[in-house]
């Protein structure tokens, strides 16, 4: 009862010691856990609150309002493999429309768009008139790339009377996969306007004027809404992180330390500080910033991992293998863990980074055979490069991605209805099987090996134009096994192989890090098909002139 007084009272540290103290008290009893969880996804820390709603769920199986609960956060947290175990019991244990909703959601939270789709079609056949599954059924109509038929289904909303934020930035994103960006930026426009403590729309409204060559002005309307309303917390920290991500930083700061004068106490402005600071090369200052979250949430994953990575950064590997190693436990097959994990190894000298880390084995190139119909490769990337230049609308990078002087396709390329890039996507299955079996005998330890079926599919499929200077910051691929690059078209400096411009790198951090330098490069070359682990950082090397076309993907066992 104390948690839940300090939960109204909006004293989120409280609440939480509250609710872990009845926990300990009654440790079989699942209301507890369950009041944890809610008060956890509360504050936006979907991945704990479903791991405490799981916990209440294996003390109460027949609770349905705790399985719809975990389903909500373990989609929320991306955990779209945990959230299907439980739908699917719920359209058997209470089949309706919410149930079949959930599935569908927690199908298309993994990429397995046909599948949600059924799901989707389910659940509008149990209730034509629920309006959450209609929306959910059009977000994955434009997920495959049937645009038009997700505008006919948000029209038919929009008739009955139904709107919602939701709806109208739906509705962006298939014009955005028309490439009709001016009439998805005026969308999104419509939305702020309607509803403008919205951060989602605000987020992307500021996207597409970012996208879109605005980059000056692109956080105007979100920066005034902020201002308007000052103590919405969660509009300051989405601005502040769209602020941090197109390198306005100064703005970013300000806008954060302005929250901190009137709410010192809050965990989220605390945080995002602390990783703020630790980008601008400040990681002395973040530190004590971090260390503080970390220890009014001890149970708060996300914010640990932003304490793990500062103390790396200060060089304090031992201290940050133990926060890895609960993590690991925790979620062993997460890459952003598993990266932490090498990381630390290495500044240690223990042998097991070789182990994860086998960039000789691990990073191989493929340069591959044309497909059917081509006289060569050369013939065949001419014509795949111009269809990836139809995608190609928008003037500059996402924010959310890695890509720096370029721009990204805005849809998967697995569910674009073109031939060539369909034989395109063909032509991969024979490196990556042949990559598969080179990882030799499964592993169970190991996070590589380990995950081997002898199958697997595409989890994700884009493609990336960089222009003279572009580059990819270092980073990794939290969702994938699997990554790649692959080379549609070079410029000359590139394939001269002059000052290794344009090359991959592998072993090197996002930020400095002691003990952490480059381990690996490889040349590009027009044909060729790299292939890695997901969780290795990986960036590229800038180039002076010309545009680099590229068209990677991520694969996940089947």
């Amino acid at each position: 009862m104390l948690g839940a007084i300090r939960r109204l009272q909006r004293r989120v540290p409280d609440a939480e010691r509250y609710f872990r103290r009845a926990i300990a008290a009654e440790p079989n009893v699942a209301r507890h856990r369950f009041a944890l969880g809610e008060l956890l996804a509360s504050v936006q820390l979907h991945g704990d609150a479903a791991d405490a709603f799981a916990q209440a769920f294996r003390l109460d199986p027949e609770s349905l309002p705790i399985a719809r609960a975990f389903t909500r956060s373990a989609l929320a947290a991306g955990r779209g493999a945990d959230a299907e175990r439980v739908a699917r019991a719920l359209t058997i244990a209470a089949p309706s429309a919410e149930s079949w909703n959930f599935l569908a959601s927690a199908l298309r939270a993994q990429d397995k768009l046909e599948e949600a789709l059924e799901a989707a079609e389910q659940a509008v056949a149990s209730d034509p008139n629920d309006a959450a599954a209609a929306h959910t059924r059009a977000t994955i109509l434009t997920r495959i790339g049937r645009n038009e038929d997700a505008l006919a289904a948000l029209n038919a909303l929009s008739a009955r009377g139904v709107t919602a934020p939701a709806i109208v930035f739906t509705r962006g994103t298939a014009l955005f996969n028309m490439t009709r960006a001016a009439e998805a930026e005026a969308a999104f426009a419509q939305g702020v306007a309607r509803w403008p403590a919205d951060a989602n729309l605000h987020t992307a409204l500021a996207n597409a004027r970012w996208m879109r060559g605005d980059e000056a002005r692109f956080t105007r309307d979100f920066e005034a809404a902020v201002e308007r309303q000052p103590d919405n917390v969660q509009l300051r920290l989405m601005c502040a992180d769209l602020l941090r991500r197109a390198e306005f930083k100064d703005r970013s700061e300000a806008m954060l330390r302005a929250g901190l004068e009137r709410a010192p106490s809050d965990i989220a402005l605390t945080q995002s500080l602390g990783v703020l600071l630790d980008e601008m090369g400040r990681a002395p200052e973040a530190l004590p910033l971090l260390q503080r979250a970390a220890a009014a949430v001890p149970g708060m994953m996300q914010v640990r991992g932003n304490l793990t990575n500062v103390l790396l950064r200060l060089g304090r590997g031992d201290e940050a293998l133990r926060e890895i190693e609960v993590a690991r436990r925790a979620a062993p097959l997460n890459q952003e863990w598993i990266c932490y994990e090498t990381m630390a190894l290495r500044q240690l000298g223990d042998p097991r980074y070789h182990a994860l880390c086998d960039y000789e084995r691990m990073v191989r190139p493929y340069d591959l055979s044309p497909p059917a119909g081509y006289a060569n490769m050369a013939a065949f990337n001419e014509a795949l490069a111009a269809s990836l230049a139809r995608l190609h609308v928008l003037e500059t990078h996402p924010l959310d991605q890695s890509l720096r002087g370029g721009s990204q396709t805005s849809r998967s390329l697995i569910y674009v209805d073109d031939p060539v890039i369909q034989s395109y996507l063909r032509a991969l299955s024979d490196p990556i099987l042949e990559y598969i079996a080179s990882m030799g005998a499964p592993d169970p330890a190991h996070p590589w090996s380990g995950r081997k079926t002898g199958q697997f599919r595409l989890s994700g499929a884009w493609s990336v134009k960089l222009k003279a200077n572009g580059f990819h910051v270092n980073h990794l691929h939290p969702a994938g096994w699997i990554s790649s690059a692959y080379y549609v078209s070079l410029p000359k400096v590139m394939e001269s192989g002059a000052d290794q411009q344009g090359w991959i790198k592998f072993g090197e951090p996002r930020l400095p890090t002691p003990g952490c330098a480059v381990e690996k490069v490889v040349q590009p070359r027009s044909g060729r098909l790299v292939l890695f682990p997901s969780y290795m950082w990986h960036g590229t090397i800038p180039f002076s002139e010309g545009e680099r076309l590229t068209a990677p993907f991520d694969a996940v066992p089947a």
